[in-house]
This record gives C-alpha cells, structure tokens and sequence, in this order.
C-alpha cells in the first residue's frame, strides 16, 4: 500500500471504515442497527413524519428532546399565563420514593410536581436537602435534578413568588364508562 493511501486510510473516521463498500451513513453520528416491534398505528404515524423509519424516529425523538444532543434541562418551566409557570422535572427515582409526592407525567421525560394535601414547598425543598446530603446510591444525573430543583425551588420561596395548587385526578377505571366524568385533554372531553 502506498504512503499516499494509508494516510488517507488513517483520516477515515472508524464509521467510514466500517461502512466501506456498505450502503452510506444514514445518520452523521454513531448509530447502529435495531429490531424494534411498534404497533401499526405508531407506524402509520411514522410513515407521516419521514418515509424511512429510522428518519421517522429519529426526528420524533427530537421533536421531544431537542436536536442538539444535549441533555434536557432537569427542572423547566411550562407557561400557564399570567406569568405564571409550573416546575417540570425529568424522572428521578428519589423523587419518586417520597410519599407525600406525585410526579405526574405529562410529556414524555417531563413530570409536574404535585404536593399531597398538607405537605408544603418548604417541606419539599428540606427533603431534598435531606437526601443531597445523604445520597446514598444516587448518580450525578439524580443528584443534579434534585439540586437543581432545590435552586429553583429557593427564590421564589423566600420571595413568596410559589404556592401549591391542587390538580383533578381521575382513576382509569373511571375514564370511558357510560356516565362517567369526562377528562379534559387538550380541550377535548374523552
């Protein structure tokens, strides 16, 4: 081999490498192949947002989580007027395990906050300080969405700019029987 080739083999990144007499990189990142069984209406759905599958999934992923590769932010804000927020956090098993708190799923990886009746924001925020202080177990990405939470959680209390509010939770076995209250999801009554 000449000198002139085995330099230029040397700048081939390693997916190039591997890819050689292949069918080109889909995607401009690592990747590698998947069996995946969806339903067919998920299917149907995907035809509509990209032909190729893969595309398809790969666009609704980051029609999610964002395109940049960055992980979410731990704790957000979803506007519900007035100037007013409600705290969204990603899925944290320590948040979970404390009883007298719901996370409540309401896009994927994006959980609201619901204080049980009779605990408080100040009880939220000294249990979480209780658990940073004694982690246990926990990993950095655990242990920073708690953090994280605890700051955003600290001005507005002290400024007495956060207030718990109660939500309407309706059991499934409710939901679709004849008579039964209606749950209102994005203004439709199902």
């Amino acid at each position: 081999m000449s000198a002139e080739r085995q330099n230029a083999s040397r700048r081939t990144s390693p997916a190039a490498a591997r890819n050689k007499g292949g069918r080109p990189a889909k995607f401009g990142e690592p990747s590698r192949p998947i069996t995946v069984t969806l339903p067919d209406r998920i299917l149907s759905r995907l035809a509509e947002i990209d032909g190729d599958r893969a595309k398809a999934i790969v666009k609704a992923v980051e029609s999610v989580f964002g395109g940049d590769g960055a992980a979410p932010d731990p704790v957000g804000e979803m506007p519900i007027g007035g100037g007013e927020s409600l705290l969204t956090v990603t899925d944290n098993r320590f948040l979970r395990r404390i009883p007298w708190l719901t996370l409540i799923e309401v896009a994927p990886g994006r959980h609201l906050l619901s204080l049980k009746e009779g605990a408080s924001v100040e009880k939220l925020e000294v249990t979480l300080r209780d658990i940073l202080e004694a982690p246990g177990d926990a990993t950095g990405a655990e242990l920073a969405v708690l953090d994280r939470l605890c700051e955003s959680l600290r001005a507005p209390r002290r400024n007495r700019a956060v207030r718990p509010e109660s939500i309407l939770i309706v059991r499934n076995s409710l939901a679709g029987k004849a008579g039964a209250p209606g749950v209102s999801v994005g203004g439709a009554v199902r």
